[in-house]
């Protein structure tokens, strides 16, 4: 019968009194003219039943059937129900659409405080007068049709006889209850849609015809024949398990049908969203559906259902789990469930109870297309029922819209839950890293399946009218946790953001870039590495390319700096970080670093996920990451003095070779030079010429030989890495292999690969200076600032040594022009011819020993202008000749500093100077300091024939020709030592100067006094020893 019918048979209908006290044990088993409902009048035990019957407006309806059966519950089985229906509401279990037993009975509908029939006073609450809870009740208890066959005229039939035709198998019998959406549901009249499913727009011209909740067909009831004695029981499992059991001969028969008379009240199926709710063994599937989908199949229509078990969960992964319970997998929940939940059932939308889908022998094999399109294959064996190869734990699990059948698996059309990236981040707790990607349209980069692990399409765009084509790529995913996120939001950081004309520019920001912004696009490019690294292809200092990349870098990848830190082991097994399941040999469990942040837990997903202790920022400028580094100070000082700061920062793709501050001390007066205000040109060459105009990692320098590149001051300088070691050393253009900037050794690479947003810089120990900066010593001058010392040099016509010129022919025959009074000084002329004509040097060089300006003056140079001749010995005295050609200082000195070593100065006699003390000796002071004195100098406490070495610089050396006119040779050009005192020419006092003279006539006057003495002393003893005595003859 349609469920619409329910609705039109409104009319009650008299009960004779002749059979109101008929009792079935007591009357025969046989076909009379009296209907159901007479039977029902005529027992006593079924007045409560009759009473609900007539409420639910249900007796015409019973009269017009033909050939029916009626489980009758007893008064007894409809006391209980009501009592557990009033202790459950009492209790807060029950609402109100539930109670239908205590509304049903109620003595007035009206009062919802009156005491019902039963003498129980109870809170009823309202319903709808037409009873549609009782009415479905009540035909859930009627089935069209009799089970039990019929006795004829001439013989009668006891219950258990009739039984006995019944299966012992649990069958499924139609019922006369045709669940529908009822107008007081809130999806009525139209049905729900799948969540993310396109909506159900039904065309609005057509009439509606309403079919029902399980396709026109009436809900199913089990039934079932147990034991010897054939006891029927009704409403159990599908094993046939449970159930209520038919009262011993309770059978009779009327005109219209069978009545069995039950010990209890058959519960109406739940929708199949109550049913997954209220079942423990579908607890995880229950926990894990969205309220979108709960509340669709709590309506849906005709729905059947394999539902997985709690056990079948278990075949994923933990972290797929976590992804599910993140509360952001309501699409692949949806997926899951609609991969195993089929609205064509059995075909043509019947709801798919095992028996239609096997047969009623169990011999068929049918194909169920779920909701999503993918294949169910049912089949039977002697195992049971299987789908898709997964037996059946539980089947015909009845609800209200549709049948459940419990497997314990999961049915996916894949065999595992794709997961991409994107949805293991979730599970990470790194959702707030897969919001910001979002928000600057990069989710495409974690959107990788776990079936297709690490790939993804990566569109290349080509010609307007040529369609893309994708290109695939594997990634590595550096995430940060949303508790890391939410502690840098509160933490100032420094950011960076490329602007169109490629000018990087540093800003202090309070937390992370605004969502959505170009600075938080970089930020997040730069946890993207391009290629798939597990833990067992990094290394320690390695560097991996990100997706950060732009102008600033011409295109290419932005590094990452990678740190390992590793623990020997004989036994080679390894876990924790580096689990994976696999050993290394020698490794224990380090830590993994990516630019600076730990790596915090096991990498996971087949796209490897590296979870981050901290964000990562995209490296600042070359300026900014030098500013951070102390022993590069003086490089950065370089850069400002130079006004390169902004070109520095925004030149593209550039390698640094930025010499440490030891490096720029080791120039000493030559990098005093460079900084003057007026050396600025100069100082930029220098700069620019430790800037690689090209990308060269450490690993990009070649082994084993040299490559030459060029840079932005336009001269070329050359790298290798000798095949032996993996050192990296630089140095500039050679002639005739000899360095043309004067440079003893190479640059070696101290620190490398640090990374800049424009590039990367090196650290190396020594700067190179270009090959075509010429520093002279005037210009050293000019960086000691010793002003007093140039304007005496050139006093005394010695401007060729602050030239680096050969001396003059009046300097080299002794007729200086200061003798002449050029340059009208005035005092005493020295007498010509005095000096001895010098040999002219082709191979000398000039070191000067600068004494300070403050120490000149504490000296009385007005006496020493007014004497030309002491003025030029004071000068001669600070100026030292050395052979050109000598080996040159590996620490940038002009001299080579050994302790006790000695060098003749312009006034020694040996270099045609006039004074026997003109040579000058060196001893070590300290730990790297030196003393300069006058050598055999005796002056008092050696305050004016010794001075302290505060500064030194060399001059740029040149190329000369060969005594042999052969290939040029390196010749140093001198340079200067800054001392902190006057060093005055040495005149010995009279003492020292006579001295030996007074002694040699001392001691020969001693001498010859003593000698006198002696013969005296001999002669008188001779006459002594002959004068005669008294009295004594001749």
């Amino acid at each position: 019968m349609r469920p619409s019918l329910r609705l039109t048979f409104l009319g009650l209908v008299g009960i004779s009194q002749a059979h109101s006290q008929v009792h079935f044990e007591d009357a025969p088993v046989a076909v009379t003219s009296v209907s159901l409902v007479d039977l029902l009048a005529a027992s006593a035990n079924h007045t409560l039943l009759l009473k609900a019957i007539q409420r639910a407006r249900l007796v015409p309806f019973l009269n017009r059937l033909n050939g029916s059966t009626l489980f009758a519950p007893s008064d007894a089985a409809i006391q209980a129900e009501r009592a557990s229906e009033t202790a459950a509401a009492a209790a807060g279990g029950v609402g109100s659409h539930d109670a239908v037993w205590t509304y049903a009975l109620a003595d007035n509908n009206d009062d919802a405080s009156d005491s019902d029939d039963l003498g129980r006073g109870s809170p009823v609450p309202p319903h709808d007068n037409l009873q549609l809870a009782l009415r479905d009740t009540l035909l859930y208890h009627i089935l069209n049709y009799t089970l039990f066959p019929a006795p004829n005229a001439s013989t009668n039939a006891s219950a258990p006889s009739a039984f006995l035709a019944l299966s012992d198998l649990p069958t499924l019998e139609e019922t006369m209850y045709y669940p529908a959406l009822s107008s007081f549901n809130k999806s009525f009249p139209v049905p729900p849609t799948l969540p993310g499913s396109p909506p159900d727009d039904p065309d609005p011209d057509q009439p509606r015809r309403e079919e029902g909740l399980l396709r026109g067909e009436g809900q199913r009831l089990r039934v079932i024949k147990k034991g010897k004695a054939a006891e029927l029981w009704v409403g159990g499992d599908w094993r046939g398990e449970g159930g209520i059991k038919a009262i011993d001969g309770t059978l009779a028969y009327a005109k219209n049908g069978a009545l069995v008379v039950l010990d209890g009240i058959l519960k109406r199926p739940v929708d199949l969203s109550k049913q997954i709710r209220t079942n423990p063994n579908l607890s995880t599937l229950a926990s894990l559906l969205p309220t979108a989908l709960l509340d669709y199949i709590s309506t849906a229509a005709h729905l059947t259902l394999f539902a997985p078990t709690n056990d079948a969960w278990g075949s994923l992964s933990e972290l797929e789990m976590r992804y599910l319970r993140s509360g952001f997998a309501e699409m692949d929940i949806t997926e899951i469930f609609g991969d195993a939940t089929s609205k064509d059932g059995a075909g043509k939308g019947k709801v798919g109870y095992l028996q239609k889908l096997v047969g009623i022998n169990g011999t068929e094999t049918s194909t169920v297309t779920s909701m999503l399109g993918a294949p169910l294959s049912v089949s039977s064996g002697p195992d049971g029922v299987a789908v898709n190869g997964t037996l059946v734990e539980t089947g015909d699990v009845l609800a209200e819209n549709g049948v459940i059948h419990i497997v314990p698996s999961l049915l996916l059309p894949s065999g595992s839950l794709s997961l991409t990236a994107e949805k293991y981040l979730i599970a990470l707790n790194a959702t707030r890293f897969v919001a910001l990607l979002r928000s600057v349209n990069l989710s495409y980069l974690v959107q990788i399946p776990s079936g297709e692990p690490s790939i993804l399409t990566d569109l290349t765009l080509g010609e307007p009218d040529v369609p893309t084509t994708p290109k695939r790529k594997a990634y590595t995913i550096l995430a940060p946790t949303d508790s890391v996120i939410d502690a840098a939001r509160h933490l100032p950081s420094f950011f960076r953001s490329q602007r169109e004309d490629h000018d990087m520019h540093g800003e202090m920001l309070k937390g992370l870039p605004d969502p959505g912004s170009p600075a938080l696009k970089e930020l997040l490019q730069y946890h993207i590495v391009s290629g798939k690294w597990t833990t067992a292809d990094l290394e320690d200092g390695m560097l991996v390319g990100t997706e950060l990349r732009g102008d600033n870098l011409k295109g290419a990848r932005q590094k990452l700096a990678v740190s390992v830190q590793l623990a020997e082991t004989s036994s080679g097994d390894h876990g924790g970080m580096w689990g994976m399941g696999g050993k290394l040999p020698g490794r224990l469990p380090g830590v993994v670093g990516f630019g600076g942040a730990s790596v915090v837990a096991d990498p996971v997903g087949e796209s490897i996920i590296y979870l981050i202790s901290s964000v990562l920022e995209p490296p600042a400028s070359v300026v900014n990451t030098a500013v951070s580094d102390l022993r590069l100070s003086t490089f950065v000082a370089s850069i400002y003095a130079a006004s390169l700061d902004q070109i520095l920062s925004s030149a593209p793709a550039v390698t640094y070779l930025i010499p440490d501050n030891g490096a720029f001390t080791s120039l000493g007066l030559v990098m005093s030079y460079l900084l003057l205000p007026t050396s600025r040109t100069e100082l930029r060459s220098v700069v620019e010429y430790h800037a690689i105009d090209e990308l060269v990692y450490l690993d990009d320098f070649p082994v084993g030989g040299s490559r030459r590149y060029p840079t932005l001051a336009g001269a070329e300088i050359y790298l290798e890495r000798p095949a032996f070691n993996s050192s990296v050393t630089a140095h500039g253009p050679t002639i005739g292999g000899l360095p043309a900037n004067g440079e003893t050794r190479d640059a070696r690479v101290t620190e490398g690969d640090i990374l800049t947003s424009t590039g990367v810089l090196h650290i190396v120990d020594q700067v190179e200076l270009p090959p075509d900066l010429n520093i002279g010593i005037a210009k050293l001058l000019r960086g000691a600032k010793a002003n007093t010392m140039v304007d005496l040099v050139r006093a005394v016509n010695m401007s060729w040594v602050l030239e680096g010129k050969a001396p003059p022919e009046s300097f080299l025959d002794g007729t200086d022009a200061l003798e002449f009074g050029a340059l009208g000084l005035g005092g005493k002329k020295p007498k010509k011819g005095k000096r001895p004509k010098r040999k002219a040097p082709s191979d000398r060089a000039y070191t000067i020993l600068c004494p300070t300006d403050k120490a000149f003056s504490r000296l009385n140079l007005t006496a020493y202008l007014s004497n030309p001749v002491s003025l030029l010995e004071l000068v001669k005295l600070h100026i030292i000749p050395t052979n050109a050609f000598a080996p040159l200082s590996a620490d940038g000195r002009p001299l080579v500093l050994a302790d006790e070593i000695v060098y003749p100065t312009l006034l020694d006699v040996n270099e045609g100077g006039d004074s026997q003390y003109g040579s000058v000796a060196f001893r070590r002071w300290g730990d790297d300091g030196w003393l300069v004195g006058i050598k055999s100098a005796r002056g008092t406490n050696g305050e004016s024939d010794s001075a302290r070495v505060v500064a030194y610089g060399r001059a740029t050396p040149s190329f000369l020709g060969g005594d042999d006119g052969g290939s040029p040779r390196l010749a140093a050009s001198g340079g200067v030592l800054t001392i902190d005192s006057v060093l005055l020419p040495y005149q010995p006092g009279w003492l020292r100067r006579y001295g030996w003279i007074v002694a040699l006539v001392v001691i020969g006057t001693s001498v010859a006094l003593c000698i006198g003495l002696l013969f005296w002393k001999m002669w008188k003893g001779k006459k002594i020893a002959y004068e005669r005595l008294e009295g004594e003859e001749d």
